[in-house]
């Protein structure tokens, strides 16, 4: 239970939930949000299969909607998840071509079949608990303002709130906001796959993964309400292949088919050396409400002991050119680790420098910059 109160400075573009029932953008809406939401599960092991049968429900309470009105909502949620391990080993597989001693193939499948009902829908509701930060709503104005013109709100195939209810984000007890929620039958399966080897000085091998590659998508029985038409969506994958210790191929794609829906692939490679830094230079190709082809690079690395330099860039091999670079460069000193950069965002038509200082026992995020591991002081002795 709390108070909260959301408030937004005129735009020339509004989000979805930016505005009330007739289009007209709000800029103020507060007050009382109230919910409970709980869940029963019950485990089944099967043999080898690990079925859960679960139930969720919660009531909810909001004192403003879009309208400005009360709102109170039931909502109601039963499904089963399960899952399924396989795995085989061949430990007479040998290949000092592919760095091989021994494959090992784990495979996990996944299934989670739920039905949902709410008695409101969630597009009376206001964000007060937002998915995207600042900057990612700031794209997404820009985005309805070059595409489809000035103040109209997004259109729903590619609002966030819609995705976020596709993608099941009601399901958990934990949903990182309550406001998405709605009527929803849907069937997510995954299949997660590990092909793992050991490596290392003999009678010091240790088990790595050789490769992963691991595949999801979504079955949408109501595919006219749910999902556009379409039976199969948001279906991606992640794939990373380990050649060696220090270099690997990834490459990771997402798939919607109705009309216009994002499709983006990506292929890159990353070469690492230890204690030293890390070097990237990817592909991505992106089609649906807009098309591009990116190129994109960064490189990590520490020049000295006191020294480390983080730079990276996108690029479109269309029209557009440049999208965005930086580079920054911190200092490690014996208490403190200093960092200073800049950055040229030309989507945004923004520059803008940046300063941090931060104390070495700490072990935050400049003590993990780009990658390149920085220890505690005293680590390696005086400095």
């Amino acid at each position: 239970m709390a108070a909260v109160s959301l408030k937004k400075k005129p735009a020339q573009a509004s989000l979805p939930w930016e505005l009330d029932g007739l289009g007209a953008r709000y800029d103020d809406r507060e007050g009382l949000v109230a919910a409970t939401r709980q869940e029963l599960d019950l485990p089944l092991p099967l043999g080898p299969v690990k079925l859960v049968p679960y139930a969720l429900g919660e009531l909810a309470y909001w004192q403003e909607d879009v309208d400005g009105a009360e709102v109170q909502r039931a909502y109601g949620q039963a499904g089963v998840r399960g899952s399924l391990p396989v795995w085989s080993v061949n430990s007479q597989l040998q290949s000092p071509l592919w760095n091989l001693n021994g494959l090992a193939h784990k495979v996990v499948l996944e299934a989670d079949f739920f039905w949902a009902d709410a008695s409101e829908e969630y597009g009376l509701l206001p964000l007060y608990d937002p998915l995207d930060d600042d900057a990612t709503e700031h794209f997404q104005r820009r985005f309805i303002q070059d595409l489809y013109g000035g103040t109209a709100g997004l259109p729903l195939p590619f609002s966030a709130r819609n995705y976020a209810l596709r993608s099941g984000l009601q399901q958990w007890v934990t949903a990182p906001t309550n406001e998405i929620a709605d009527d929803l039958m849907i069937a997510q399966v995954g299949l997660r796959q590990r092909w793992q080897t050991k490596r290392g000085l003999p009678g010091q091998e240790r088990i790595v993964d050789w490769i992963s590659f691991d595949v999801e998508g979504s079955l949408f029985p109501d595919q006219d309400r749910d999902n556009f038409g379409e039976l199969l969506g948001l279906l991606s994958y992640d794939f990373s292949w380990h050649l060696g210790d220090r270099f690997s191929v990834l490459s990771d794609g997402f798939f919607d088919f109705f009309p216009d829906g994002l499709q983006t692939a990506s292929v890159g490679a990353m070469l690492t050396r230890p204690l030293r830094g890390d070097v990237y230079l990817g592909f991505r190709a992106v089609e649906g409400p807009f098309s591009a082809r990116l190129l994109n690079g960064a490189v990590n690395y520490r020049l000295s002991e006191k020294w480390i330099l983080n730079a990276g860039g996108v690029i479109d091999l269309g029209d557009t050119g440049s999208i965005g670079e930086r580079i920054s460069v911190t200092r490690i000193g014996e208490s403190l680790l200093v960092r200073v950069g800049v950055n040229v965002d030309h989507s945004r038509d923004n520059i803008g420098a940046f300063f941090a200082i931060e104390p070495r026992f700490l072990a935050g995020r400049l003590a993990r910059t780009g990658g390149v591991p920085i220890p505690p002081a005293g680590a390696f002795g005086l400095e």
